[in-house]
């Protein structure tokens, strides 16, 4: 893997490392007397950082690591300068939404951001000629970064709805759920996708199939998120096939990847359960997405906050986060040792306990029961993710010092 790449894949642990730090400070904001900062600006900032300075920073770098070797150095020269501004806009907005919230100077930050996701997506676009025509991650990259763009329409418009003081709440959550969306099932999925089918040969036809289905139901399964509009009749049924097509081709692909990567997991068996969670994570979203097509019951879900929550954490930290981890171990970012191990699965069950609690906490708001020492319990599960992330970075920093 070309050093540079390895650079910024790199950097992504530190960048999870912090997101936990902020998780933590959230959680105990909630279970103790915490005055300092703002909590909706530390989860502004929180959620900012996660998605733009970890999942799409690795994401990037991903697809550097799959172009690179196809690309001169003049070529490569453009994605570090990509990457440089990407990591700026990260931080800058991580800063300044801690400090301001949502105001003039994040969302500077912010719009930064997706400027460079539209420069990303351009660069990398266009160098795909380089690719063999053939090449496997051409489409699933394309797609991903296509969405990405596509994303940045929801946090534009509840810029435009602040600027202009006229917030309409059902927009307002229609914008956030848009974002959401074509992050997670568009940006984030594709994205992974495109790195996983590196690994896969040429002549995998279940991963063609699979790409031709995601890319014609990632629309409609958006409504999803909106069940609460009363969609059309007609727009509802293609909504609910959609999501059943979808988990039905996830089962399929998921069948055959197994198969054929069990040979090569034997060579680094204990990643395989990165992946295996990872891939159990995204089956159990797909089936709750199927379970929501049901309008009441989506709007009794989506009406809940702690449900959300554990949704998201789900597959922010269930799917992508462990995916990548699982990436960065088997492309020796972080070289595997007895320190660096424990630390990894330490985050691996910090994953499971964080949605374990929050799942608890989810189903008890439906009957209105609290469950003692809930946040606490949180508390303790933030505390594991960051014990773990930033262990990993740091026995990562004490490798290199040791090689030089």
């Amino acid at each position: 893997m070309d050093s540079g790449v390895k650079k910024w894949l790199g950097l992504g642990i530190l960048n999870l490392a912090i997101v936990a730090l902020y998780g933590v400070m959230m959680r105990y904001k909630i279970a103790f007397d915490f005055p300092f900062f703002d909590q909706k600006n530390l989860l502004h900032a929180h959620s900012h950082f996660a998605f733009s300075g970890w999942i799409s920073q690795v994401l990037y770098a991903g697809l550097m690591w799959i172009i690179f070797p196809y690309l001169n150095q003049l070529k490569q020269k453009k994605y570090h300068y990509l990457m440089a501004l990407n990591l700026i806009a990260s931080f800058g907005m991580l800063i300044a939404f801690t400090i301001q919230g949502y105001k003039a100077i994040p969302i500077s930050f912010s719009t930064l951001s997706i400027f460079i996701a539209l420069a990303f997506a351009i660069v990398f676009i266009k160098d795909l000629k380089c690719l063999p025509k053939s090449h496997p991650a051409k489409r699933w990259a394309t797609m991903g970064l296509l969405l990405n763009v596509v994303s940045a329409a929801g946090p534009l418009f509840l810029a435009y709805m602040m600027a202009t003081k006229s917030i309409d709440h059902h927009y307002y959550l229609g914008s956030i759920y848009y974002y959401l969306h074509f992050q997670y099932s568009g940006w984030f999925f594709f994205g992974s996708m495109a790195i996983l089918s590196n690994y896969l040969p040429v002549d995998f036809l279940v991963l063609k199939k699979s790409f031709n289905v995601f890319a014609f139901t990632v629309i409609p399964t958006f409504f999803l998120s909106i069940l609460w509009v009363k969609l059309p009749n007609w727009l509802y049924v293609i909504t609910v096939l959609a999501t059943f097509l979808q988990l039905f081709t996830w089962l399929i692909l998921l069948t055959q990847l197994f198969k054929y990567l069990k040979p090569v997991a034997k060579t680094a068996y204990w990643i395989k359960w990165f992946f295996s969670v990872a891939a159990l994570a995204l089956t159990l979203k797909f089936i709750l997405q199927l379970v929501s097509v049901v309008p009441s019951l989506s709007q009794l879900i989506f009406g809940f906050r702690p449900i959300v929550i554990a949704y998201l954490h789900l597959v922010l930290l269930g799917v992508y986060s462990l995916f990548l981890l699982g990436f960065l171990f088997r492309e020796n970012v972080i070289i595997a040792n007895n320190f660096t191990k424990v630390f990894a699965f330490i985050f691996l069950f910090g994953v499971l306990l964080n949605e374990l609690f929050l799942g608890v906490q989810g189903v008890a708001s439906f009957v209105y029961v609290a469950i003692p020492m809930i946040n606490e319990l949180l508390l303790g599960a933030a505390l594991i993710l960051l014990i773990g992330s930033a262990g990993m970075f740091l026995a990562k920093f004490v490798q290199r010092k040791s090689l030089n």
